[in-house]
């Protein structure tokens, strides 16, 4: 993977700019999205390796965008990050396929590490695709 890249689909503009700004210091090329529209858009793209999606963007509860995302790329990992603590919706955040759920208020430590490990994950599910790397042939330094 060249650049590790971020989607932050939040309605905030406070707080989508103050994650953006926060992922884009750690060296994250960073991309951000208000309208379920422009966010679908770009996961199309396929540029996007992480989605942090809010609870609700334009009254579309991110349960029900999550299978959309994930119809549209499976490898994409996604974050949830919601105030509502229901089991009903953990359970259909779940098995939709979420790869975390993150609850309000927003806690920069937690997000910083749940993004780290979907990479982390991304990079340990390409490995499989090329189970033995060191098998492909190459050109032995004299």
């Amino acid at each position: 993977m060249k650049s590790k890249s971020i989607l932050i689909a939040y309605q905030d503009d406070h707080w989508a700019k103050s994650l953006s700004t926060f992922f884009h210091g750690m060296g994250y090329r960073v991309e951000t999205a208000k309208m379920v529209s422009e966010m679908i858009r770009k996961v199309r793209k396929g540029k996007s390796h992480v989605v942090l999606i809010d609870d609700e963007i334009e009254g579309v509860k991110a349960c029900d965008l999550v299978p959309l995302i994930k119809r549209i790329d499976d490898s994409v990992q996604v974050i949830v990050i919601s105030s509502e603590a229901s089991l009903g919706l953990v359970k259909r955040l779940r098995g939709a396929g979420i790869f975390y759920q993150a609850m309000k208020p927003v806690d920069l430590g937690e997000i910083k590490s749940a993004v780290e490990c979907a990479f982390e994950k991304i990079e340990r599910e390409n490995l499989k695709e090329g189970f033995f790397p060191f098998l492909i042939p190459r050109r032995v330094p004299a």
